[in-house]
This record gives structure tokens, sequence and C-alpha cells, in this order.
């Protein structure tokens, strides 16, 4: 009479699975190694594996262990190692395994995890304030609201200073805070700081084409006698912007750099063939399983931050209502409506077609450029 065997099936703890209805992807977050495939009963182990009352190990018998396709697929997931058969004999119980595996249904479970109704719970979120002033801007009760918030976020100074009255009291605060500090501005608006203005500021300095040569130059002038850091952004519509951006950078030998590509409502065809994602794309950088669970919690770009424009008005992002008004609302209303109400901070891959994708969330969170074209997702992939 012919025994039964029988086999533990498991999933290494570093492994991510990305899971659609017809394919997996398993990446190695230590090598990023994948495996990818749309055998249907691979998927269906797959699916058994990661459902939470299984925990990473799933009992194969030897009918199902030798079945052609699951039989490849495990030869190729110990060949990894990414995974493991192991026979029950040799086990005195079911393994323990540990899946990286997020398990929070939507962000109200996140609130009660990290008790975001408490003041100093929510204020750990606020990471980045980006100021924009002009001479609209009430300076006196801007500096008021500025110096309620608690903890040392960055500060990004928005458009010119310079020319906002009272900008000497308004930089007197900002040169005595300990946070570090950014000057936003256009490359034909650099103006060099007093040296008693100078303790943790830097540039950044955005440049769209076509230059001005003329305010180029006596902009790196300013930069270079500052000696303070700088970074140039420079914002492309087309591959010739690009072009232009990497002979500059070549020519004035520019450390840091980054460049922005700006969508302008004509220019879709730029977009689909140097911004969209394909998969090379998406696995072109390493992982971490720590970058996997915020992506799955947070939108990476959004959180944290929080712009306050030239009348007051509050917005974790631009595209987004407004959270209140710093005259009226103190910080801790601003930023608690976002993480109760707000659009931005937890806007993530869990909408149509992204959430049916085995890369949903190796994808880097939604940007604004999402918003900008009316695509949820900006990519080449197709399950």
């Amino acid at each position: 009479m012919k025994t039964t065997k029988y086999y533990w099936f498991t999933i290494e703890p570093y492994v991510f699975v990305g899971i659609s209805k017809k394919s997996v992807l398993l990446y190695n977050t230590l090598d990023t190694v994948t495996i990818e495939s749309n055998e249907r009963e691979v998927v269906k182990l797959l699916q058994e594996t990661l459902h939470e009352n299984n925990c990473g190990v799933v009992l194969l018998n030897d009918e199902r262990y030798n079945q052609k396709a699951i039989k490849d697929f495990i030869g190729i997931l110990r060949e990894k190692f990414m995974g493991d058969v192991i026979d029950i004999t040799l086990s005195k119980g079911k393994p323990v395994q540990l899946l990286p595996f997020f398990n929070f249904s939507d962000k109200h479970e996140i609130y009660q995890k990290h008790n975001f109704s408490t003041f100093k719970n929510v204020m750990n979120n606020l990471s980045e304030l980006i100021i924009h002033i002009d001479n609209t801007t009430n300076i006196e009760k801007f500096i008021l609201f500025l110096k309620s918030i608690p903890g040392t976020p960055s500060f990004i100074i928005v458009n010119n200073c310079w020319n906002v009255d009272n900008n000497y009291e308004l930089l007197s605060f900002f040169n005595k805070h300990p946070s570090p500090k950014d000057i936003y501005c256009s490359y034909s608006n650099v103006i060099a700081l007093q040296p008693r203005f100078e303790n943790n500021f830097s540039y950044r300095i955005s440049v769209n084409f076509p230059i001005n040569m003329q305010q180029w130059n006596n902009s790196i002038q300013i930069l270079l006698n500052q000696k303070l850091p700088f970074e140039f952004i420079f914002d492309v519509t087309s591959i010739t912007d690009c072009q232009q951006a990497e002979q500059y950078v070549e020519r004035f030998q520019i450390e840091k750099y980054r460049i922005n590509p700006v969508y302008t409502g004509n220019n879709i065809r730029f977009f689909e063939e140097n911004v969209f994602l394909n998969r090379e794309d998406i696995l072109s950088t390493p992982i971490t399983i720590k970058d996997i669970f915020a992506r799955q919690a947070v939108n990476i770009y959004d959180y944290g931050k929080i712009n306050i424009m030239p009348n007051g008005d509050a917005y974790a992002n631009l595209s987004h209502p407004p959270l209140g008004n710093i005259y009226t609302n103190n910080i801790y209303e601003i930023v608690h409506k976002e993480v109760e109400e707000g659009k931005s901070w937890f806007r993530i891959r869990n909408q149509a077609p992204c959430n049916d994708c085995v890369y949903q969330w190796l994808c880097p969170s939604p940007s604004n450029y999402e918003i900008q074209i009316g695509r949820f997702n900006l990519c080449h992939v197709k399950e």
C-alpha cells in the first residue's frame, strides 16, 4: 500500500510576493533577484501561502508537489534561495515563518496603531514645511505661526523673499531656527544672503529653457561666492531640454542637480518615452522591506509635508483641497485634518489598474504627474 508523503512549502521572510489573479512575482530584497510565473497552479499555491492563517507555510502532499508546474517552480525557488520544501518527518511541527506582510487594511488601523489622536504622535509626522511668500504675506503673523511649530522640520522657502516687506525680520527668524533651510528660487532671481544670514541655509535653483546666459553667469558667480550648498533643478519638457541640461552640467561642472520633467499638456509622448516606467525601470533600484511597507502605508512624495501659501492657506498637496489657514488654525489642527480626512499623505496604489498588478508595491507612490495627466498609473507594464 502506497504511503502519501507530505511536505512543508515555505517562502523565506526576506522575499516579497506580489500577486494578481493571473500571475505572481517573488522579489528577493537581499539581492534583487526575481521569479515570475503565470502558471495557474503556482498562482494558487502562492495565494494559499499568503493567506494569513497559513503564515507563509503550506502543507503539500507528494501528488501536488510532483505536479510539473509546481515542481519546476520549487526547483527555481530553492536554486535562488527564496524558499524551500521540508519533509514533515524531518520537522517536529509546522515551521514558523514571518513574511513581509503588511496587515493594516486601511489608514484608520494605522491611526489606531500609532495613536495619531495625540498631539505628539501627530506632530512626529511633520517633516517639511514648504513656505510660499510674497508681498501679501503678513510676516508678523507668519512668524508667530512658525514659532508655534514643535521640533525641527525642514523649511523650503519658495519665491523671492528679498522682494518681501519685512524680509529682514523673516530671515532673522529663519537664521536663528536650528532647522535646515532651503531657498527655492529661479536661476534668474538668485541674490546673495548677507553673511549674518548664512546659518544652515542652502539653495535649490530651478532652471527652465531657454537660458539667459547673462543671468545664468551672474547666478553662478553669486553661488560660488556664497560658499553655501546648492542644487540645480532643471525643468525639462522635451528630450532637447534634457540634452541641454546635460551640457550645462558638464560645462559648469555642477555636482548636485536633478532633472525635473514638466508636463505641459502637449508633451505626453515625451512622458511616455522618458517618464513612464517599464518592468526594468521598476526593478532597476534595490527595494528593501522597509520601502515596500512604506509604499503600502503612505505616499512617499507627500507624507510629512505641508505647503503654506502667501495668504496662509495650508495644503498637503497643492492639487488637493486646503486643510485650513494658519491665521485661524494651529499646526496640530492642520496636520490632524490631513491625517483624518486628507487625500495626500495616504494616497497609495490601491486603485485600478495597480491593485491587480504584481508590481503594485514595488512601484513608487503615485506622484503629481498622475494628477496632472489624469492617469493613475504611468507605466508600460501589462498584466
